[in-house]
């Protein structure tokens, strides 16, 4: 016993005859998955409201935000203590670090539980101990661990809902001290309820269905040192025991240094030199002569470089480069000319003016990151080939934590409350996934989107449950290609569990893994590398020694800047399909500015942000001409890019130099500023920014304007390296696009990314010229492919086509084409559904051009139904071809879209005259016109008075055209952009900078627009949506 000790008390409070001090030892946050409902902030907020200075957290069977945890106790002046509550399926404990072994230890053990969540906690704890406090409240757990655990570090918990005397008795049985927790779960008893439904929720049921046993009672929130007395008046001794035992646990928690892989000083001194070395050998690949210029920016970054003993890092990314072609380095390490010798990055510094200090810096003490992108399907390889180099025990891919936003929280609200989808989705559809809004009832109550929902007292208590629990963390899942090495044993530094998928992951998503210290190696697929790749790779097939000396084009020598034909489609915006500089707001930018240099369309990559969309008139503005003075002489570093704030760097150096901060400092304002998860930082930054730039000397309107600037980069946004990085391979894509449109638009529809769906690639290809061909059996591959102004359409995009059957075909028709229908039928075995789904995709047409289309539906079908030896059929009772319509349905059935026809041609003859063609937009500037129009995308946004509106891209027969919904427009019609696909609008014809914009006055279905007309008879309109949505 050591009760003695515990009594032993530095500062105290009176109570009655006691001194009493109370410490919250057993915490859980929201990053207990659904179970806690308490965000860091609220832990901060009452625990100072509370006067108490220290605090553990304990979430449940993880340390998923301790890092975060630690930072915001930081900021409010709060002794962080590392916990975690394991609990298995017999034990129930509580593990607090009293030093860095026992943090050591405690991530080990918590992915011991993620590992078997079955075992034994004695089988957990046995050989991970030293350091480690541990807390039980159950007899059982106890006795376990008596036997392993010496009592200094073994104590019993009393905890709300356990009888007080019951735990007195048991403490003297097995001589423990006892120590009282809150075991805190939610903010005040109101908050019950939102604990039960997230139980719910976890546990996929009703309440109704709920089993009680798996949730706490409502005696389990964060109460005052006074609360606690009050529950627990003759236990005083267990409640100062929790601050002596904090005032025993590691508070001091530092993450400034980096985990290297882990090389010995010789081992490092022979990377210095291989550095060198292949530096100065890629040196002579890129810039031929190594000039004394060049030589200089080398020799200065690779003194930093082997001064911080960045070496190993840089080998280890090149290392992982090699392993393919097509790659592309992003981020701040495209300002490096070192990465740029390795191959790990595609920009040439030199030649763009990239500062390297934005990469690495004298002061900068956390390691910069090199963030690699691969094509999309050759990642995986890539992993795994990282993975076999240094194993699991030293390897795990970072983790992307899933919260429940407003979406998905009125969702599972909704289901615990058996409510059904239709209702659920009355609500949820007309909300966006990335939606931030926790008012959830005044939002829908007000907010015109819902003004067509039926508001009953069950979608109300909905609602809001549904606030209290939007932020919860839900559940951990594997981050795009995150990667952490370290020297030793991963499982000492961060726990680590293994995902649904089968890969290794630590707990932390990539702003812990960044903040902890520990080296993170991005290696993230890009489908736009996998189009460059496919793009050569047909253009080399297709024509050879015609395009370049060699028998190939090789993606490092493409030199796409200054190409006329790229920036002559550049200028036009006919960019769908190009990395980066496809979405429709980046097209019309492009048309408007009409400048496309690479420097420009670097600033046009980094401005194209939500919160920096008021600045890109002035921008465009300024380009054209107008008249603009930087808002200081001082602020000459934003004269590149128009005196606006684009890049990342230039919030350092705008607080750097106007409010005289240092270079650490105005990092953290920079890093501040684009994670979400540090905004309630903000004001304090703000305060600082003014006060320094008053005390300097500058005005208070250009301390506002500059702010202004500032908070534009709330969110996201990049530097200017980054920014180049990826321009470059947005030139690179309309270079191919410009040179190889059928290859190109091809590749692009084959790798299933982009901003649009197959049919509006399709679309664009068309209006390109480029012809498209149906699958054929001899022809398609499982891909599209592009030669010579046509494009085939691959095997992929027949829908119910197994891939059993595909494997079959193509496999087959390497001893040979197929010579006939006959051949076909004769060489593949096929179930009869894959035999009809290629039937009515076409592709036996080239093979029985005398059929129609049901005689041969006929013969296929006749031969697979066949029981024993089959024989081909030679006629068929039906001979008559299908209708224009008919086929129409067939394809929409076959492949979601129509191929032989444009959506709108059947509407067009029975219209009136004065709709009229989007080819012609520009003749009516200012005038009221009516068109139609099929769905190609929409983005929903917010004017700057919080009204909804929106912006919706249609295309006709002759081209592509976009429109605007604003608030009181959106208000009538927003809905039906939910259901319809097809559309007839009124609107004003505007013109910006040369750039033409319907603003929509008036819409409606097309298809329920000419059934008003009384024709929807002789036009069929009854069937299948005329487009699936993709």
């Amino acid at each position: 016993m050591v009760s003695g000790a515990f009594r032993q008390r530095m500062c105290c409070r009176h109570w009655g005859e006691y001194e009493i001090m109370f410490i919250h030892l057993n915490t859980h946050s929201i990053y207990s998955p659904m179970r806690g409902l308490l965000s860091l902030s609220d832990l901060m907020n009452l625990s100072q409201s509370h006067g108490m200075d220290t605090l553990a957290l304990t979430d449940v069977n993880g340390m998923w935000g301790f890092i975060r945890f630690v930072q915001h106790c930081k900021d409010a002046g709060i002794r962080p203590i590392a916990g975690t509550n394991l609990i298995t399926e017999n034990d129930d404990v509580i593990l607090l670090a009293e030093n860095q072994y026992g943090y050591e230890n405690m991530c080990r053990a918590v992915s011991a539980v993620h590992d078997n969540s079955k075992q034994s906690i004695t089988d957990i704890l046995e050989k991970q101990l030293a350091g480690l406090f541990v807390l039980s409240h159950k007899e059982s757990t106890l006795k376990k661990l008596i036997k392993i655990i010496p009592y200094t570090h073994l104590f019993l918990e009393l905890r709300p809902g356990i009888q007080e005397g019951y735990m007195q008795k048991l403490a003297k049985k097995l001589k423990l001290e006892m120590v009282v927790t809150g075991d805190v779960y939610f903010r005040s008893q109101s908050d019950h309820d939102a604990h039960v439904t997230l139980r719910a929720i976890e546990k996929n049921t009703t309440l109704k269905q709920l089993d009680i046993a798996e949730c706490k009672t409502n005696h389990h929130w964060f109460r005052s040192e006074a609360e606690m007395v009050k529950l627990f008046p003759n236990s005083l001794d267990g409640l100062n025991n929790s601050q002596y035992l904090a005032d025993r646990c590691k508070t001091d928690w530092s993450f400034i240094n980096t985990i290297f892989p882990g090389l010995s000083l010789k081992e490092t001194h022979i990377s210095n030199k291989k550095l060198k070395d292949k530096v100065y050998a890629g040196a002579k690949i890129r810039y031929g002569e190594v000039d004394e210029m060049i030589r200089q920016r080398i020799e200065y970054e690779l003194d930093l470089i082997t001064q911080k003993g960045f070496a190993p890092y840089f080998l280890i990314v090149q290392d992982i480069v090699t392993q393919t072609r097509a790659t592309i380095g992003r981020g701040s390490a495209a300002a490096s000319i070192v990465s740029y010798c390795l191959f790990i990055t595609q920009v040439d510094p030199l030649r763009y003016t990239l500062q390297f200090e934005r990469f690495i810096h004298p002061e900068r003490e956390d390691m910069p990151d090199i963030d690699v992108d691969f094509p999309w399907d050759e990642r995986d390889d890539i992993l795994d080939y990282v993975f076999k180099k240094y194993g699991n025990e030293r390897t795990a891919m970072v983790a992307s934590q899933v919260f429940l936003k407003p979406r998905s929280a009125i969702r599972e609200v909704g289901k615990v409350h058996g409510l059904s989808n239709e209702e659920i989705k009355s609500i949820t559809k007309r909300i966006g996934w990335y939606a931030s809004r926790r008012d959830l009832e005044h939002w829908v109550r007000t907010d015109p989107r819902f003004a067509n929902v039926d508001l009953d007292d069950t979608l109300i208590r909905v609602l809001r449950e549904s606030e209290k629990i939007v932020g919860t963390f839900r559940y951990p899942s594997v981050h795009p290609g995150g990667v952490v090495i370290v020297p030793d044993e991963i499982r000492k530094y961060v726990p680590v569990l293994v995902a649904p998928k089968g890969v290794q992951i630590v707990e932390w998503e990539k702003d812990q893994v960044e903040d902890s210290g520990l080296l993170k190696i991005d290696l993230l697929g890009n489908r736009s590398l996998a189009v460059v790749r496919d793009t050569i790779r047909q253009v080399n097939l297709n024509y050879g020694e015609v395009v370049s000396r060699s028998n190939y084009v090789n993606y490092h020598q493409i030199q796409p800047i200054g190409d006329e034909k790229t920036e002559k489609l550049m200028k036009a915006g006919k960019t769908m399909g190009v990395f980066y500089i496809e979405s429709p707001a980046t097209r019309q930018l492009l048309a408007k500015a009409g400048v496309v240099d690479f420097e420009h369309v670097v600033i046009y990559s980094s401005i194209i942000r939500p919160a920096a969309n008021r600045f890109t008139n002035i921008m465009l503005a300024r380009i054209h001409g107008e008249k603009w003075e930087l808002l200081h002489p001082d602020l000459d570093f934003l004269a590149e890019s128009y005196g606006i704030m684009v890049y990342e760097e230039q919030v350092s150096m705008a607080a750097m130099t106007l409010a005289g901060l240092g270079y650490a400092e105005a990092e953290a304002l920079r890093k501040t500023m684009s994670r979400d998860s540090m905004q309630h930082l903000t004001l304090s930054w703000k305060k600082k920014f003014t006060e320094g730039s008053l005390r300097r000397g500058y005005s208070p309107n250009i301390i506002k304007d500059v702010w202004d600037m500032i908070a534009s980069f709330v969110g996201y946004s990049f530097c200017k390296p980054h920014s180049a990085s990826y321009a470059m391979l947005s030139f690179t894509c309309a270079y191919l696009k410009a040179h190889f449109t059928a290859e190109f638009v091809a590749s692009v529809i084959s790798n299933q990314g982009g901003f649009y769906s197959p049919y509006a690639y399709m679309s664009e290809a068309r209006r390109f010229g480029i012809q498209i061909l149906p699958p054929d059996v001899n022809r398609s591959h499982k891909v599209w492919r592009g030669r010579k102004g046509k494009i085939r359409m691959g095997f992929m995009s027949i829908k119910r086509l197994r891939q059993k059957a595909l494997d079959i075909i193509l496999d087959e028709r390497k001893a040979g084409e197929f010579d006939s229908l006959d051949d076909f039928l004769s060489r593949v075995d096929l179930d009869l559904s894959d035999a009809m789904v290629l039937t009515n995709a076409g592709c036996f047409k080239s093979l029985t051009p005398e059929l129609t289309h049901r005689e041969l539906a006929y013969r296929v079908a006749g031969f697979y139904l066949q029981n024993g030896i089959r024989e081909p059929l030679t006629a068929s009772p039906v001979n008559y071809d299908l209708t224009a319509e008919d086929q129409y349905r067939l394809e929409l059935e076959t492949f979601g879209y129509p191929l032989s026809i444009h959506p709108l041609e059947k509407y067009r003859p029975i219209l009136s005259q004065r709709i009229k063609y989007a080819k012609d937009i520009p003749l009516f500037v200012g005038q009221s016109i009516y068109l139609i129009g099929v769905y190609i995308t929409r983005k929903e946004t917010t004017t700057g008075n919080s009204e909804p509106m929106e912006f919706l891209t249609l295309e006709d027969e002759t081209d592509i055209y976009e429109c605007v919904l604003f608030p009181d427009v959106f208000l009538e019609f927003g809905d039906m952009l939910h259901w319809e696909t097809l559309f007839i609008i009124r609107g004003i014809v505007e013109e910006s900078f040369g750039v033409y914009t319907i603003t929509i006055e008036k819409m409606a279905s097309l298809q329920q627009w000419v059934k008003k007309l009384g024709r929807a008879n002789s036009l069929q309109t009854n069937g299948p949506n005329v487009l699936d949505r993709v």
